[in-house]
């Protein structure tokens, strides 16, 4: 396992990316998901059953956590 260069070290360290932060990466999936909620409480009708609309909701919960996951692979170079 490598450790940090330290001070006297000319070796740059590798800056982190914003979606390997975790407080992030779960802070823009809350962002995304209540958009979702309030888009299906807006535009729903109201006569609607309520199973309808959590299997709708949990249908688009599940297809953006995998195209989440899919640009999380993507974009951070591992």
């Amino acid at each position: 396992m490598k450790s940090l260069p330290d001070e006297r070290s000319e070796a740059p360290v590798p800056r982190v990316h914003p979606l390997e932060i975790p407080f992030v990466w779960f802070g823009l999936q809350f962002v995304e998901y209540s958009l979702v909620y309030l888009l299906i409480k807006t535009f729903l009708p109201e006569t609607m059953s309520g199973a309808v609309a959590w299997a709708i909701f949990l249908v688009l919960m599940v297809g953006l956590t995998i195209a989440n996951y899919r640009i999380r692979r993507r974009f951070i170079p591992r």
